[in-house]
């Protein structure tokens, strides 16, 4: 969530976001390598040396959008994969960029020129929160070579993908629920 600060004695301050962008976690051990969810947790998953680049590439993007007057606060589930996505992303901001270098048809002494670089963004106008609300749909004991797991995707299939509850986990009704709730409570934080 991107806030503008305007500051101005005859107008009240708009809290609402100048900017809502939503950023799903970045590469994991889960995504690369699906049998890991059968000796790791879901919450326990981390990134792969990928996933950090890209979560580090996404801050670059960020930087890209902000105005110097913006304040940025992060809401994030409480994964591991997202906490570390979560944690790169303003590292990015707030660290000198790598600035890539280009040919110069002008140049005389130097082949390179410096492209021009945003600059880095104020730590103290980043805030994090953990938000449980936030986290992956919960698939249960998920166990993807069991064949008790292959006749429950058959059942889900069967039944309905969305109101299909996992057993030991959730339908996506109840994750669609869980984030809506959040949302409505986030909008009321801006009335």
């Amino acid at each position: 969530m991107i806030r503008s600060q305007r500051v101005c004695l005859q107008q009240p301050i708009d809290l609402n976001p100048r900017m809502i962008i939503l950023i799903r976690h970045a590469q994991s051990e889960g995504n690369k390598n699906r049998p890991i969810h059968q000796s790791v947790p879901d919450h326990r998953v981390k990134l792969t040396p990928e996933g950090w680049s890209q979560a580090s590439e996404a801050g670059g993007r960020l930087r890209s959008l902000l105005r110097p007057s913006d304040t940025l606060h992060f809401f994030t589930s409480p994964y591991r994969r997202a906490r570390e996505t979560t944690s790169a992303i303003p590292s990015a901001l707030t660290s000198p960029p790598r600035v890539p270098s280009c040919p110069s048809p002008h140049a005389t002494s130097s082949p390179k020129t410096r492209l021009p670089s945003p600059p880095t963004f104020p730590l103290a106008a980043i805030t994090v929160d953990e938000e449980p609300r936030l986290r992956d749909q919960d698939f249960g004991n998920f166990q993807p070579c069991s064949a008790a797991m292959e006749k429950m995707w058959v059942d889900r299939a069967e039944y309905g993908l969305f109101l299909n509850r996992i057993p030991n986990g959730e339908s996506a009704a109840d994750a669609y629920d869980r984030v809506s709730g959040f949302m409505e409570s986030l909008w009321r934080g801006w009335d």
